[in-house]
Order: structure tokens, then C-alpha cells, then sequence
């Protein structure tokens, strides 16, 4: 019931009647950690170095910003994990496994260049 309750006021969101509009603040929690980590999300694949920042139209790495994120996600995800539905739950974690996956594949990355720089030395 209350994920049908959440999807009403989503769509309230969205709105263009003025009389229906929806603000922030009267959102349930744990829509607003979801946004919060959908938000993160796309900052984690940027700071990762595999997604385009928007408003530069470059790639860079910073893993240790895209360690915060992912680090950000797992609070988050821990917080509102029981008041999410089975579909909804399942993604996230999914998300953020594969944020993590990513992660260790990059930093084993930089290791290895790392590692190869004092071996030409």
C-alpha cells in the first residue's frame, strides 16, 4: 500500500496543475533517500571515470569522491532497505554492487600502472 501511496505522489511531482503540486518535503523518507541515491549514482560512474561529466563533457577519475559515493549509496540503502518493496530493494542492491564491482576493477587498475611505473624504474 504504501509503495502505491509513493507512486501517487511521484507522479503529484510531476504535475503541471499547480493546485497538485507536490514539494519535497512532503515526500515519505525513503523516496528522498532513493533520489539521493539515484543522484549518487550518477556521480559515482563519473568520479569511476566511465561516464561523461555533463557540464564539462569530460572523463576523469577521482576514486576516492567515487568511494565516498559508493560508501554514501550502502548508508543510505541500509537505512530505508525495509521500508522498500521486494522489486525496488533488489535493484538497489544491485546498483550498488555493481558501483562496487567497478570500484575494486579501477583501483586494481591503478595498482597495476602504479606497479608497472617503479618496475620500468
Amino acid at each position: 500500500m504504501e509503495n502505491k501511496d509513493q507512486e501517487v505522489k511521484e507522479n503529484n511531482l510531476e504535475s503541471n496543475d499547480e493546485n497538485q503540486k507536490l514539494y519535497p518535503h512532503q515526500l515519505p523518507l525513503s523516496t528522498l533517500f532513493a533520489w539521493f541515491i539515484s543522484i549518487l549514482n550518477g556521480k559515482s560512474w563519473e568520479y569511476l571515470g566511465l561516464m561523461m561529466n555533463p557540464e564539462t563533457k569530460e572523463v576523469n577519475q577521482d576514486l576516492d569522491k567515487a568511494k565516498i559515493t559508493i560508501d554514501s549509496i550502502e548508508f543510505l540503502l541500509s537505512k530505508i532497505k525495509n521500508e522498500l518493496g521486494k522489486d525496488e530493494k533488489i535493484q538497489l542492491e544491485d546498483l550498488l554492487a555493481n558501483l562496487q564491482m567497478n570500484y575494486v576493477e579501477k583501483r586494481r587498475e591503478e595498482k597495476e600502472k602504479v606497479e608497472k611505473k617503479v618496475n620500468e624504474k
